[in-house]
């Protein structure tokens, strides 16, 4: 994830150059052994309200140098990455630590204790963060809401810190519609716009 109020990550030109530059599959099957699926957004198959049906930000890493050249930052800029103490995202920190250093991007890697690293990125005092999320209900308002909706900065698990008014309207509208296709396609709606933004790479 990235702190979407802080520079440069304020800028989703910034933001989509670093989700361009990931290798997620080499994510999958050399951290997590093929356990597991590239995300295409931010729900995954078994959610209601879960598309195939949106452009995703695939690594591509010419892509993703022209972007940060469009974004102002053709040499690159230096920044850091939470992670808390767990081996695997400790991992992941590294690879994409790696991989940034094609963009000219140096990235300082900060690893916190449990309590410390939750408070710390509540009150977004960190530039990217590395964290998970695991879907109580099955239902795309509880993947969406607490971490994109404008109202959930920080604790409630915004922890990009990012605003969106259509995003908003959208999770607003999701809640309150009942007709489950309608939902569908709001949340499809709403997932085109987040994986276009990039406010994390999912």
């Amino acid at each position: 994830g990235f702190n979407t109020q802080k520079e440069p990550f304020n800028n989703p030109l910034v933001r989509q150059a670093i989700s361009k530059a990931i290798d997620r599959q080499a994510l999958v099957d050399g951290i997590y052994e093929g356990f597991g699926i590239q995300a295409n957004g931010p729900l995954s198959p078994d959610i209601f309200g879960y598309t195939e049906d949106l452009t995703s930000m695939e690594y591509n890493i010419e892509e993703a140098k022209a972007l940060l050249a469009e974004a102002g930052y053709e040499d690159g800029f230096s920044t850091t990455i939470w992670t808390n103490d767990n081996p695997a995202r400790r991992d992941v920190a590294t690879v994409l630590q790696q991989g940034l250093k094609e963009l000219g991007i140096e990235v300082e890697i900060e690893m916190l204790e449990w309590g410390a690293y939750l408070d710390k990125t509540a009150a977004g005092e960190h530039d990217m963060f590395i964290l998970g999320w695991s879907n109580a209900t099955g239902d795309a308002d509880y993947g969406l809401y607490a971490l994109f909706h404008s109202s959930q900065h920080g604790e409630p698990g915004n922890r990009a810190f990012y605003t969106n008014t259509k995003v908003d309207e959208l999770l607003d509208a999701g809640r309150r519609e009942a007709d489950q296709a309608a939902r569908e396609a709001i949340y499809k709606e709403a997932m085109q716009l987040l994986t276009d933004d990039a406010p994390m790479a999912f």
